[in-house]
């Protein structure tokens, strides 16, 4: 066991500082998760309309919301992770107090570090992968369905 954390003592400052970067995480996981249930509607609402009135265009107007808001999600879900690992690095007392730039931070990160927030380690978790994929997915069988209508 590394410390006993009941004998770990930090300063108000510190706290505080704890307390804004745990803000700031709620934050990016609250947009991760608006970003998603936008998703799921605006897909649903193109997705239906372009069944019940056979459009495939509209369909592709569909698959191509659900990527923008994968890219954004994805995004939210990068700086979260940066700022869980600022978080992680405040707890050790590894950053100055009230230190906020989540990316200034992560540019000292060994390269071990640096491989949980990479684009393409989020793209293919399952938060971004399972759940946008499946609306691919569902987008494309009604492209082909369209199609051979």
């Amino acid at each position: 066991m590394v410390a006993d954390q009941a004998s770990v003592q930090f300063s108000d400052a510190h706290r505080q500082h704890l307390d804004f970067i745990q803000n700031a995480i709620a934050r990016m996981s609250s947009a991760s998760a608006v970003a998603k249930g936008w998703a799921l509607t605006i897909a649903t609402a193109a997705y239906g309309y372009a069944g019940t009135k056979p459009s495939m265009v509209v369909a592709l107007l569909g698959m191509f919301a659900v990527l923008l808001f994968a890219v954004v999600d994805t995004r939210y879900l990068r700086e979260e992770r940066k700022y869980r690992l600022l978080f992680d690095a405040a707890r050790a007392g590894a950053v100055d107090v009230y230190e906020m730039n989540a990316t200034r931070f992560c540019g000292t990160l060994s390269r071990a570090q640096c491989e949980s927030i990479r684009w393409s380690k989020i793209i293919w978790s399952w938060s971004v992968r399972d759940y946008y994929g499946i609306m691919l997915l569902v987008g494309a069988a009604l492209l082909v369905w369209l199609h051979c209508q």
